[in-house]
């Protein structure tokens, strides 16, 4: 490539030598204008483009990797030419001369070597100034950083190649189709049903490759009209199969959105109800002939069936997104762990075999996390880490930070009028729900008003009167109440449900008070809405009253430091998820641990059963080979009935009964977690069983 053509094009660009106009005063405003409007700047420059001036402040020439002095003095164009990437350079040329032909604004994304030799990407944006007789003479600008966006992007590009692998492994049909409802993926229950293979169909619209151009048109109509509403629904659909019978499917569609809450596509998923359809049909046959004698009875049947169906449909959700968080987070897992595993090699001096760079993956994991505990917070399969919680001081403590989230046109009351404020619960969710309600109050006040957070106690007692969805007992009630828009009856009947919203698209997930309904469920406890519209709404979360008093305390968070605690102990690894094994493999190495693995619970209890030493046991609750990791624990507690166990789980919880979970020596850690977290319940479990085994010999002595 010429080097020598950006320079040329913009020099013949520019007209002939003008004096210079005395306008630092207005250099020094622009670019101060132009760095308020801009945001993250790394630089600013002003081009004299009759005299080839280039002018620029330090942070430009620490960019650009030029002399400070020289950039302050200025220097001709083409030295800053000389530092872009060679194959931006003709782009970046193009660009500028479009701007100086046409005068006023200029952005333009290219790569620039820095001092340590690497390129890295920056936009620049300025505005081409011309003279009266149109000529381009001035050219101020600003440099802005983007590396971190490029390299989000990219693995935005990742991610979007993960899910096309895992869509391809779901069962029944699932597919997503772009804006003109071209097919994009698709599994292998969408093959079997189209009769083709995919090479037949992705890329086509329906109207290409159904045989039935009317069923195909019906097909995408619904599907534009889905995606111009940007709502769910779901629908029933005729479906000619390969072998010539006639099906109907229930579908359920949804819009597809970007990171800007724009709609990009549709996906959608379908199950065959035709035996359904034809009984309801047969039904519907016979109660014509017996219409005026069973009509009380179809009424109560027709009710029934909704009600199943509301119920089948909320379960399916459940162990949906329940079986997505689990997969989810032993990537996660498997992720966040190399990471630590990268910062412990660092902080000992071994960089020998870190090769690449994790910062924007580890950023992604906990993004991902945070989505995950949101979907197994409704599912109901989260794992919770209940405390003796004084909630009166949890709320006192968040108060200042849900003032600050609601802003100054929100006046917050807090009303503490319980008389027992202690519950077990998770105080993380406690905090995430409170939050969560707030911030809907806050959204049904965009002109301001009030907020009023209120505790009490409530009683619900046996008998007929008691109510249906608490037991007997003592309860905290918190009330989040305002004075807002309040909610419609529909939006009111539909408020719990996942991914059900009433704000605007890409503005909520539909998952805030799902997430809280399954907490209050799964804590014991229960949520209710009263709401009027244009009046204001009122949230109940009732949670049930423990009768120990305590306060709570801040929740610890993760250090930055690993402490070598192993002494040559073996623990024994299970775990069926490749990465996790080695992220927690590799740790406990590092701790000064030996290690034996295992990837199925026959091949781990096999090592239990042996003659071989095993310290500690650290396992997944999840596993194949016939037994769970609780099974396969209590059956080692058999032949080692001191063992110390610690389950990783990405959402189960010991059942009621459990003899693993009752055991002092037996601890849960929930993925994904730190390393940090996996030493500190290590160090816990085996202090506790060195501290039985001293109280033992004391006993033994005495």
């Amino acid at each position: 490539m010429d080097q020598d053509k950006p320079t040329a094009v913009l020099t013949a660009a520019a007209s002939p030598h003008l004096p210079q106009a005395d306008d630092s005063q207005a250099d020094i405003s622009e670019r101060l204008q132009l760095a308020l409007d801009a945001g993250a700047i790394i630089g600013t420059w002003v081009w004299d483009i009759p005299n080839d001036r280039v002018t620029a402040d330090d942070r430009f020439s620490r960019a650009f990797g030029l002399p400070a002095d020289r950039c302050r003095s200025g220097i001709p164009i083409a030295d800053a030419f000389s530092s872009i990437h060679p194959e931006d350079v003709d782009r970046l040329a193009s660009d500028i001369e479009s701007a100086m032909a046409r005068g006023g604004a200029f952005r333009c994304e290219y790569r620039v070597r820095q001092d340590d030799g690497c390129y890295r990407w920056v936009e620049a944006n300025g505005r081409a100034q011309l003279n009266a007789q149109g000529q381009a003479i001035r050219f101020p600008g600003v440099l802005m950083n983007i590396e971190s966006r490029k390299a989000a992007e990219a693995e935005r590009d990742r991610m979007s190649a993960l899910l096309r692998t895992f869509t391809a492994a779901v069962p029944g049909v699932v597919y997503a189709k772009d804006l003109e409802g071209r097919m994009l993926i698709a599994n292998h229950g969408a093959t079997e049903l189209i009769g083709k293979p995919p090479e037949f169909y992705i890329g086509k619209t329906d109207l290409e490759f159904l045989e039935d151009k009317v069923q195909a048109l019906q097909v995408m109509e619904t599907d534009q009209r889905i995606m111009r509403a940007g709502v769910a629904e779901q629908v029933e659909e005729r479906v000619d199969m390969p072998d010539g019978s006639e099906t109907t499917w229930l579908s359920a569609k949804a819009p597809f959105f970007n990171d800007s809450g724009e709609v990009i596509g549709l996906i959608g998923s379908s199950i065959d109800v035709s035996a359904r359809k034809k009984a309801e049909t047969e039904i519907k046959e016979l109660n014509r002939t017996l219409e005026a004698r069973i009509a009380a009875a179809v009424a109560e049947r027709e009710a029934a069936e909704a009600a199943l169906r509301q119920a089948q449909k909320m379960e399916a959700i459940g162990q949906l997104t329940g079986g997505i968080a689990h997969d989810f987070n032993n990537l996660l897992a498997g992720v966040l762990g190399s990471l630590d595993l990268i910062k412990l090699r660092l902080s000992q001096g071994r960089i020998a075999d870190v090769e690449r760079y994790v910062s924007v993956g580890y950023g992604a994991a906990q993004r991902a996390a945070a989505l995950t505990h949101r979907l197994l917070a409704f599912s109901r399969r989260q794992t919770l880490l209940p405390v003796l919680t004084d909630v009166h001081l949890l709320i006192a403590d968040m108060e200042e930070l849900i003032r600050r989230t609601v802003g100054p046109t929100v006046e917050l009351k807090v009303e503490l009028n319980a008389e027992f404020s202690t519950c077990l619960v998770d105080q993380a969710q406690v905090e995430n729900s409170l939050l969560n309600l707030c911030i809907n109050s806050r959204d049904a006040l965009p002109a301001g008003g009030q907020i009023l957070i209120r505790t009490d106690n409530q009683t619900m007692a046996e008998g007929a009167e008691s109510d249906h969805e608490l037991s007997p007992g003592t309860y905290l009630t918190i009330t989040v109440s305002d004075n807002g828009t309040g909610m419609s009856s529909e939006a009111l009947s539909r408020a719990f449900e996942p991914f059900f919203t009433t704000k605007p698209v890409g503005s909520g997930s539909g998952l805030g008070l799902s997430m809280v309904y399954g907490f209050a469920k799964q804590s014991g406890g229960h949520i209710s809405i009263a709401s009027v519209v244009g009046t204001g709404t009122c949230v109940s979360l009732q949670l049930p009253y423990h009768p120990t008093e305590i306060s709570c305390g801040a929740i610890r968070e993760p250090g930055s430091q690993i402490t070598m605690i192993g002494a040559g102990q073996t623990v024994l690894v299970v775990d069926d998820e490749r990465t996790v094994r080695l992220f927690v493999s590799e740790a406990l190495s590092s701790m000064g641990y030996r290690v034996i693995e295992a990837a199925d619970s026959q091949a781990g209890l096999q090592l239990l059963r042996s003659d071989a030493r095993i310290d500690l046991l650290v396992t997944d609750i999840g596993l194949p080979g016939g037994l769970d990791g609780r099974q396969m624990a209590g059956e080692g507690r058999v032949c080692r009935p001191e063992l110390p166990v610690l389950f990783m789980t990405g959402y189960a919880q010991p059942p009621a009964g459990d003899p693993t979970a009752s055991s002092s020596a037996t601890a849960i850690l929930v993925k994904p977690f730190a390393l940090e977290a996996l030493a500190s319940k290590i160090n816990e479990l085996l202090n506790q069983v060195g501290a039985t085994a001293e109280s033992s010999y004391a006993e033994r002595v005495s």
